[in-house]
């Protein structure tokens, strides 16, 4: 698998915004809130052990009407799961509704993008880590999102984990960046000072991306992020602690002769009413969160304040699990310049989480 970069995507998390913005309903009980923000590195646990339908995990509220906005979403990422140690299949429902009565939706994975084997509407990962997979388009008044386990028969028990449920809108950028990128390898959590006798004493304080804890078939340890983790008892498979990649990744990237309706938010407003002579456009109930733009990326990460899940490249050849990384932008490197009508260059840098 190559490093380069080529068309990348922005995997942008619609409840933490949200949630960062106020609408607190996505706290609730199974996980809430400690799903959000993509803390993975100790994840929410549940013990499994009943009969029938099971909830694992859910963000939102599943009886109140805490619903502020609509917002599409297309994907769902599952971060530090061990939801393959289970034999049985889950499913990935949303709720939604304006009024006390709500309506259920079941949302039928239509590309696996990281290990999400699935059928029709069950989802069955190989491995234990990280699973992503998208769907069509759903633009709702959304409550909440769960992951259960459907079946009749009894489930196996044990202890079920997830370190972040991500659902939420991603954005392909329109094209690949310009030649002149820069991608590099920050090591500053390693600090070193020389001693009197003209020794050199170092730190490691931290060398990658924090890791991530697992519990799963061969007892609980420690992996790096977005690792697939064998759910067999092979130790040669086996995901392994402090051997991970080093390093933690940047990229500065810019972009050129992007279109207009590539670049901003064709109506920065919280509704649909725009003008006393436009009839209001029903469909988008939210013009900034159904927008597909840079400036919908940057909008609901609060400016690079919330963490996204970052592609350098959204082709097969980039579903490598080294090929994701929880990010950021740099603070003040996301500039945009004007270069003939209605065109534009958009320039940032992307940082790797420690």
């Amino acid at each position: 698998m190559g490093k380069q970069v080529k068309t990348p995507r922005f995997y942008v998390d619609m409840p933490t915004f949200l949630h960062a913005t106020g609408q607190l309903g996505w706290n609730d009980s199974n996980g809430g809130a400690e799903l959000l923000y993509m803390n993975c590195s100790n994840p929410y646990t549940k013990q499994v052990d009943e009969e029938g339908t099971e909830e694992v995990a859910r963000i939102g509220s599943s009886s109140n009407n805490t619903t502020k906005t609509s917002f599409p979403v297309n994907f769902c990422a599952l971060l530090n799961h061990n939801l393959a140690s289970n034999t049985n299949a889950f499913k990935f429902y949303g709720k939604h509704g304006l009024t006390p009565t709500t309506t259920d939706v079941k949302f039928n994975p239509v590309n696996e993008i990281l290990n999400s084997y699935h059928t029709t509407d069950e989802i069955n990962p190989t491995y234990n880590g990280t699973t992503i997979f998208d769907f069509t388009s759903d633009d709702e008044y959304w409550r909440s999102f769960s992951i259960y386990y459907g079946t009749s028969n009894f489930i196996d028990v044990g202890t079920q984990q997830l370190g972040s449920l991500v659902v939420g809108k991603y954005f392909d950028c329109p094209n690949s960046p310009d030649l002149n990128l820069t991608m590099s390898r920050r090591f500053d959590g390693i600090k070193s000072q020389k001693t009197i006798g003209g020794k050199t004493l170092s730190n490691i304080y931290y060398d990658g991306p924090t890791e991530w804890t697992m519990n799963g078939p061969n007892g609980t340890y420690k992996y790096p992020p977005f690792e697939l983790d064998t759910t067999g008892t092979d130790f040669d498979q086996r995901v392994k602690s402090g051997l991970g990649r080093k390093g933690l990744r940047s990229w500065k990237l810019s972009f050129s002769y992007i279109a207009e309706t590539d670049m901003w938010i064709e109506n920065e407003v919280s509704n649909n009413v725009i003008a006393d002579n436009v009839e209001p456009d029903v469909t988008k109930p939210s013009p900034m969160l159904s927008d597909n733009s840079f400036n919908f990326v940057w909008n609901c990460t609060l400016g690079g304040t919330l963490p996204f899940i970052f592609q350098p490249d959204n082709s097969e050849d980039g579903r490598n699990p080294d090929q994701f990384a929880i990010c950021t932008f740099r603070e003040n490197t996301f500039s945009v310049q004007q270069q003939a009508h209605n065109v534009y260059k958009v320039s940032m840098t992307i940082d790797e989480l420690a």
